[in-house]
């Protein structure tokens, strides 16, 4: 069995693909096995994983059906044999170390979760994501948590980060919704007794693809950000996470009130704006009683008594 389980969710990253998998198969840390799960891609994704998996026995490949990230990241869930997983997009690649340091992080400080820190790249454009002090931060589900919200260390991303296999459980992606990673990360911090964080950048995030979903303009679908972090508000307070409650509901509100303003920006409408614009009506009353900036209760009673258009061109005159 090895060590490490690498999952790749592959889709028309041909051009990409190749620096991906070279970065993982020669990774210091050999005791692992890559999981290329190709998703239907049209052009010749297939046929690359497939030459990967008949030169290195180490390479698995799925061929299933177009079905989106979290389905393919499911299956390769499902395949996995390791001890610990990982998720790697196909258009991003690894320095050679990544591996070695997090497992090293894991069984030296007896953690379920070991992250690092990474490099954005947009063109020639290449920004660490942290200082990179080289320091380790210690966590508990508590404190890492509470670096999501903040965005600071801790990150919501499926992608730097080493699990070991009892924190995934039987949690799956949700098939269907973007933001796939913001409806999850947080339930696998949850199930972790301690996570570590490594201040080096390790992995490398490419930005640059003018098709990826992160070079889009806003669209509806953006919207799914709002029902992952609404369902990420009633897991927190369910778990008895409520050191959180207050700065966990101000940035829910945040987001939603910014998801809702960038819909009459972009003049979209459709039934998950309509379902986006019912769940803030119900968060108006919701926040009389629980713990949130009294300016985003404001903001969603305006909302509430007035309307898109008319909250929408409040937020104009303030900008």
């Amino acid at each position: 069995m090895p060590q490490i389980s690498v999952i790749v969710p592959v889709y028309n990253v041909q051009r990409y693909l190749r620096r991906c998998v070279d970065s993982i198969l020669s990774q210091t840390f050999s005791d692992l096995e890559v999981i290329l799960v190709d998703d239907g891609s049209p052009d010749r994704c297939g046929a690359i994983c497939d030459e990967y998996a008949a030169a290195d026995p180490r390479v698995k490949v799925i061929h299933k059906p177009n079905g989106g990230l979290s389905s393919a990241r499911n299956a390769g869930i499902e395949a996995a044999a390791g001890e610990y997983l990982a998720f790697v997009d196909s258009d991003d690649w690894l320095d050679a170390d990544m591996f070695e340091q997090l497992h090293r992080l894991c069984t030296a400080h007896g953690a379920q979760i070991a992250e690092c820190s990474y490099r954005s790249i947009y063109r020639d454009t290449v920004t660490e994501e942290t200082p990179c002090t080289a320091g380790v931060i210690e966590a508990g589900p508590s404190e890492a948590i509470r670096g999501i919200l903040e965005w600071k260390h801790f990150k919501p991303v499926a992608w730097n980060k080493l699990y070991h296999r009892s924190v995934i459980g039987s949690t799956r992606y949700p098939e269907g919704w973007l933001h796939e990673d913001e409806f999850t990360t947080y339930k696998f911090f949850a199930a972790a007794k301690k996570l570590v964080y490594l201040d080096v950048s390790k992995y490398n995030y490419d930005r640059s693809r003018t098709d990826s979903i992160t070079g889009e303009a806003f669209r509806e679908a953006n919207l799914d950000s709002c029902f992952a972090l609404r369902e990420r508000r009633e897991f927190l307070h369910h778990f008895g996470f409520d050191e959180l409650e207050e700065q966990d509901n101000n940035v829910y509100c945040w987001v939603l009130l910014d998801r809702l303003y960038q819909c009459y920006r972009n003049r979209i409408a459709g039934p998950k704006v309509d379902a986006v614009l019912a769940m803030a009506a119900e968060d108006a009353v919701y926040f009389e009683s629980h713990p949130v900036s009294p300016v985003y209760l404001l903001q969603l009673q305006l909302l509430r008594d007035n309307g898109l258009k008319a909250y929408g061109q409040m937020r104009d005159k303030q900008q």
